[in-house]
């Protein structure tokens, strides 16, 4: 964009600084140090990210926390008592889902931020969840969806989403049902197959297979959350960092689905922006595979160009900018591109039957 300035280097640097608890080679008293430098704006900075209960959970352990002001202390204390507050019925309802769902012979899988805390956070309450993101076959959506309003939850339904998933609330606890990773045309191939093929047991309730977690985390904010929109936040950063430090990736096996899917471009955006905020102990494996997912030189120029001057948080929340100049830029090839037309296309056709197969038949929108 002519004219366009890079993002102000003290906002790239709060970033990197307010990931320094997840980064192995960052000690705590450069956490410390960090926070006292930082005052209250930094401090503000941590807290919107929802940073604020891995904060004080490694300067706790580090028995840190005296060299901070009280009220910083206060602060993180109190981000903890409310992640943790949060995880305890989020958790109880998964379990109950697991129990509802293997009883009626509904394979499910938890991802995102869901599943990738039970895997790699010290705590799983250090990493709030605003919601529970769990996939499920779409022919099982109907009795998926009257198992849990059964059991006291209530059903929100967007027209332009209910071809893909649906929300069912419950007192604090929201779980969003998929049927897909993300909306119809995205991917070339159906990717739910697979990912309950490949499921495996996480704590006690199934979650991704580590490849598909991979891949989780290398596309799916790349269309919902732009990249590195103010959408984003870095807890989704924090996610792929602590997987990086703690299991090995089989980067040819991402590589596979990623192909498979037609999103080796959307990966390499997002291990872009992981590559400019992670640590230098992760920096050579994202170069390798930076290196194998680049896309041609023109629009890998063009992509590099929205990243290096945060475009997508300039532009924020034009979405429709967004996604016309940037996120279907992210698709491969020009026939994915077209793809994604007419599955936009098609789920806006179809969306009350949509809602009636989920719903039933007697389902309107106006009711």
């Amino acid at each position: 964009m002519p004219g366009a300035k890079p993002a102000s280097p003290p906002r790239r640097d709060w970033d990197r600084r307010a990931l320094l608890p997840v980064v192995t080679s960052a000690s705590p008293d450069a956490c410390a140090a960090a926070l006292q430098d930082g005052g209250t704006e930094f401090l503000e900075w941590v807290l919107t990210h929802d940073l604020g209960a891995i904060w004080y959970h490694r300067l706790q352990v580090a028995g840190l926390l005296e060299r901070l002001p009280p009220a910083t202390v206060d602060a993180l204390r109190a981000a903890r008592m409310l992640a943790a507050g949060a995880y305890l019925p989020q958790r109880r309802a998964l379990e109950q889902v697991h129990q509802l769902f293997s009883s009626q012979g509904i394979a499910y899988v938890v991802m995102k931020g869901a599943h990738v805390r039970e895997c790699v956070y010290p705590d799983p309450a250090l990493r709030p969840a605003s919601d529970m993101d769990i996939l499920i076959a779409p022919q099982d959506r109907r009795r998926a969806a009257q198992v849990l309003m059964d059991h006291g939850y209530t059903a929100h339904l967007l027209p332009n989403n209910v071809s893909f998933e649906a929300t069912f609330s419950r007192g604090l606890v929201h779980i969003d049902l998929h049927w897909s990773m993300l909306r119809e045309g995205r991917t070339r191939v159906d990717m739910t197959p697979g990912f309950l093929a490949r499921r495996q047991q996480t704590r006690g309730v199934w979650g991704l297979s580590d490849i598909d977690a991979v891949f989780m985390m290398l596309t799916h904010p790349a269309f919902g959350k732009y990249v590195c929109s103010p959408q984003m936040g870095l807890g989704r950063v924090a996610d792929f960092m602590l997987w990086m430090h703690q299991k090995p990736v089989d980067w040819p096996a991402v590589r596979s689905l990623l192909a498979q899917a037609g999103l080796k471009t959307a990966a390499w955006a997002m291990l872009g922006w992981f590559r400019m905020l992670g640590p230098p102990e992760v920096a050579r494996e994202i170069d390798d595979a930076l290196a194998a997912l680049r896309p041609g030189p023109l629009r890998a120029a063009y992509l590099q160009m929205w990243l290096t001057h945060d475009l997508p948080t300039r532009l924020w929340p034009r979405e429709r900018w967004l996604q016309m100049a940037f996120t279907l830029f992210l698709h491969d090839r020009p026939a994915d591109r077209l793809r994604v037309f007419q599955g936009v296309w098609q789920a806006r056709r179809r969306r009350l039957r949509d809602a009636r197969v989920l719903m039933g038949d007697d389902f309107d929108w106006q009711t």
